[in-house]
């Protein structure tokens, strides 16, 4: 039982490694919305939730996000800015672990993968447009130099959507040619 418990907390510890390590080479997609940038982080969060569970994705992406925000420098725009990417990791993993975690077929798996990308465009959306960029404007006292609507509609929408096909397609790779071979990795050593 020990060693079972022991190996979780090493194996999730590295795909934690491994999220913040990718969450470093993030890029942007959209010109105008420079900010907005995609990273493969949640890769290795669904590799957790895969392998432990819900719990172990909601983990890796909490150190992820904590290890971001204090090396980073810990002020008031990265806690916003890496709660706001633990939540959207959230968002996008758990239709994705409870589309495809009775039904591993490669319809199930795209099915989940547009139904994930969908909710999370739209949570980011709503979310962008009540909470989190009035909380750069007002505490930060930031200036994007245009409505939140127009950020919204134009930003944030049409990120979340690619970001969510980028990641969702590189994650179907991973789902079919990876993570089988982790998933009896990690079953031999619980053994």
């Amino acid at each position: 039982m020990r060693k079972g418990k022991t190996e979780k907390m090493v194996v999730l510890s590295l795909l934690s490694a491994m999220a913040f390590i990718l969450l470093m080479f993030d890029f942007p997609i959209l010109p105008v919305f420079g900010w907005l940038k995609v990273d493969f982080s949640d890769i290795p969060v669904l590799i957790g939730a895969f392998l432990y569970g819900p719990f172990g994705g909601v983990v890796t992406a909490f150190i992820r996000s904590s290890l971001h925000f204090i090396t980073t420098g810990g002020n008031l725009p990265n806690l916003i800015g890496d709660t706001t990417g633990f939540v959207a990791s959230v968002i996008f993993m758990l239709p994705i672990y409870f589309g495809i975690s009775k039904n591993k077929s490669t319809k199930s798996l795209v099915q989940s993968l547009t139904i994930s990308t969908v909710i999370l465009t739209i949570f980011m959306g709503i979310a962008n447009y009540f909470v989190i960029t009035p909380l750069y404007l007002n505490l930060l006292r930031m200036d994007f130099g245009m409505p939140i609507s127009t950020m919204v509609l134009y930003g944030v929408i049409p990120f979340n959507l690619i970001k969510g096909v980028l990641v969702g397609s590189v994650f179907a790779v991973v789902y079919k040619k990876v993570l089988p071979v982790l998933e009896r990795r990690v079953q031999k050593i619980a053994k």
